[in-house]
């Protein structure tokens, strides 16, 4: 499976459902399994089967914060950056994905934990007392149509 971007994600954003900017707070959250949400899923829930254990691991269910986000334009793509990339210390844990989602605190309204992204690291990766750190690509990274196509998030179009 390939990085995917949920199809709620895009109408979300016309629906005013996100502010990577300055409001909203967005989590990354690791799990063991390649796929462990759909493309056609739009929430994000800490039950979900197969999120890293918390016991021994000094992982956190919900995952860690990845900053606030940095909207850009890179020729033909507005892109998105976080501030944080995502690390856990003295981590022992294997993770095969994670998930990008809006974070709403505990006694918030649990419903509106959007999607955002479900990254797919394309093997297990394991950190073995030491530190597990998810690095968000460059803004302005080359995915083979220009500057800005490699970015976590990227929306093409002329400006």
């Amino acid at each position: 499976m390939a990085n995917v971007v949920p199809f709620a994600f895009k109408q979300g954003i016309l629906k005013g459902q996100h502010d990577f900017t300055v409001n909203d707070a967005y989590y990354l959250a690791l799990f063991t399994t390649a796929a462990p949400f759909a493309v056609g899923d739009s929430v994000y829930t800490s039950a979900a089967a197969n999120q890293v254990g918390t016991v021994g691991t000094n992982y956190t269910t919900d995952g860690k914060t990845t900053g606030q986000g940095a909207v850009a334009q890179s020729g033909n793509f507005t892109t998105l950056d976080f501030a944080t990339n995502p690390a856990w210390t003295t981590a022992s844990f294997t993770a095969r994905s994670g998930v990008l989602y809006k974070y709403i605190a505990p006694g918030g309204t649990t419903a509106l934990q959007y999607l955002v992204a479900i990254l797919d690291f394309q093997a297990d990766i394991t950190a073995t007392n030491g530190t597990f750190t998810v690095t968000f690509p460059s803004p302005t990274a080359d995915g083979g149509t220009g500057a800005g196509s490699g970015a976590l998030l990227s929306i093409t179009g002329n400006p």
